[in-house]
């Protein structure tokens, strides 16, 4: 049978969920946010979806993302690619990752980057590995992706002394919010792709992202100023991930982060979530020992791989 590849249609949209989260088991995906990016695409993003397509059957997905940087150039890159079992072969992963790289490159990409991952956290993904290799992509960054059972969630340790706790929920402005985030980001490990959001575009797109738990996501505030925040997004049924934990440059080693996140893993456990999910820059040594002391492990790798 033919294979179609052609941009996503929202009637693909229940099929390609299911692909979705069969393929990436450590994803937090719903359909409703696939159908809430499809209704109203984001602007400080630029993303077109990609399916491939049997008959009426969804055997491939892929997502292109264009993102400007501070000076103006555009930057490409494939994630969330998605293939059927019948199809782990690696031809339909070249095809989609064809397909992406040719429109991304026609609305000005000058590099492109690529995401691929061992196969407990990607289906097909080191089939996808050898494809990028062979598309000419090299390997810049890894990141380790981590699981947790909430079964038995980790018990908090102790509150830092004058420190208080507020959910993303209790904040009417949440600009300091923006502010320890962009703060923190600018030391975090990884790649520079750009200049950070503005208020605006960061509001738009990670404090109202349909799945921002703002009930799990908390600030810790010492004396009454925000110094944490520990950001999670949630399917609203079983399992959540780490967005940003990040504690202000001069107050860091005092346990924050730690105390901040084993409450709102706690806070996950009372909603009934019972799977966590977190991913950490290789280099991200602090923060990969934070995680493991609350009781996440390995599930496995994921690597972004660049070409110019």
């Amino acid at each position: 049978m033919t294979t179609d590849i052609r941009p996503l249609r929202r009637a693909d949209i229940p099929q390609a969920f299911r692909l979705l989260r069969a393929s990436h088991p450590c994803r937090v995906l719903t359909e409703a946010l696939i159908l809430e990016s499809f209704d109203h695409p984001l602007t400080f993003y630029r993303d077109r979806r990609f399916v491939a397509v049997e008959g009426d059957e969804v055997v491939g997905y892929v997502l292109a993302r264009l993102h400007d940087d501070d000076r103006g150039l555009a930057h490409g890159r494939t994630f969330l690619m998605a293939v059927a079992p019948s199809h782990l072969d690696g031809a339909l992963h070249a095809r989609l990752l064809t397909t992406a790289e040719r429109h991304l490159v026609a609305h000005g990409a000058t590099t492109l980057r690529a995401e691929a991952a061992q196969e407990s956290v990607q289906v097909g993904g080191e089939r996808l590995r050898e494809v990028l290799a062979d598309h000419g992509y090299a390997r810049t960054e890894s990141a380790r992706i981590l699981g947790l059972d909430l079964s038995s969630p980790p018990e908090p340790p102790a509150a830092p002394e004058g420190s208080t706790l507020r959910t993303f929920a209790e904040f009417d402005d949440p600009r300091p919010i923006y502010e320890i985030d962009r703060i923190t980001s600018e030391d975090e490990p990884g790649e520079d792709e750009g200049a950070f959001p503005t208020y605006t575009e960061w509001h738009e797109t990670l404090w109202n992202h349909p799945l921002t738990d703002k009930d799990l996501s908390l600030v810790l505030l010492v004396d009454g100023v925000p110094r944490t925040i520990s950001c999670y997004r949630s399917d609203g049924a079983d399992r959540m991930e780490s967005g940003m934990t990040g504690t202000l440059p001069g107050d860091r080693s005092r346990g924050f982060a730690a105390h901040t996140k084993a409450h709102a893993l706690r806070r996950a456990w009372e909603k009934g979530i019972r799977h966590a999910f977190t991913g950490n820059h290789a280099g991200n040594g602090p923060m990969l020992a934070i995680n493991e002391r609350l009781g996440y492990t390995l599930v496995g790798t994921e690597e972004t791989h660049l070409k110019r």
